[in-house]
C-alpha cells in the first residue's frame, strides 16, 4: 500500500501519465496514439487519464505545453519590458533556438502538430505569437527593422529556420559529410542563422 500523502501520489500519477503520453506522441503522433495505449504505457486505467486530463486532446496540449510553459513565461515577460529593437529580436531567436536544443523531443512533437493540422494553436501559443507580431510592428515603426516585410512573415521565417534545423539537421549534416552528433554544429548553425537572418531584417 502506498503511504505517501495524497498530493504526492496525485503529482506522481499525473507526471507518469504525461511521460507515457509524450513518449507515444513523439513516436506515433496524436491520431495513432489511443488513450488505451497511453494507459497501458503508464500502467493506469483509462478513467484515471480522463480524471486528470479530461480528453486525449487536452492531454496532447498538456504534453506539448509542459515543454513550453517556462519559455512562454520568459518570452512574454521579455516582450513586455524590452525595446522593439534588433537586440530584442536577436534575443528572441536565440531563446527559441535554445528551447529546441534543450528539449530534443520538441521538434518531433511540433512536426506531428504540423502534420495533424486539425489541432489549432492553444491559447498561450496564439497569445505569444500575436505579442511577437506587435513587437515587430513597433520595431518597424521606430525604424529598427525594415518596414517593407510583413511582420508576420518575419516571425514565421525565424520559426522555420529554427524548427527545421532540429527536425532535419542529422540528414543535412550527413549529406555534407559532417558529424551528425556534433554538439558544435548547433552553435555554428545558430551563429550562421543570426548573421544571415539579421542582415535581411535591417532597414534598407
Amino acid at each position: 500500500m502506498d503511504d505517501s500523502p495524497k498530493g504526492t501520489r496525485d503529482l506522481s500519477t499525473r507526471d507518469t501519465i504525461l511521460a507515457a503520453a509524450e513518449k507515444l506522441f513523439v513516436e506515433r503522433g496524436f491520431a495513432a496514439t489511443s488513450v488505451s495505449r497511453i494507459a497501458q504505457e503508464a500502467k493506469v486505467t483509462k478513467s484515471l487519464i480522463h480524471h486528470y486530463f479530461g480528453s486525449k486532446e487536452q492531454l496532447w496540449h498538456e504534453v506539448k505545453n509542459s515543454r513550453l510553459i517556462e519559455y512562454f513565461e520568459i518570452q512574454r515577460r521579455e516582450l513586455a519590458v524590452t525595446e522593439p529593437d534588433v537586440q530584442c529580436l536577436m534575443d528572441a531567436v536565440t531563446r527559441y533556438f535554445n528551447l529546441f536544443r534543450d528539449n530534443p523531443q520538441l521538434a518531433r512533437l511540433i512536426s506531428w502538430h504540423i502534420i495533424e493540422s486539425e489541432k489549432d494553436a492553444h491559447g498561450d501559443e496564439r497569445e505569444l505569437t500575436l505579442l511577437g507580431i506587435e513587437k515587430l510592428r513597433d520595431g518597424q515603426k521606430e525604424g529598427h527593422l525594415r518596414s517593407d516585410v510583413d511582420p508576420r512573415y518575419i516571425l514565421i521565417s525565424f520559426f522555420c529556420l529554427v524548427t527545421h534545423w532540429f527536425q532535419a539537421k542529422h540528414e543535412y549534416l550527413k549529406w555534407l559529410g559532417m558529424d551528425p552528433k556534433s554538439a558544435k554544429a548547433d552553435e555554428d548553425y545558430l551563429q550562421a542563422l543570426l548573421k544571415v537572418f539579421f542582415e535581411g531584417v535591417l532597414p534598407r
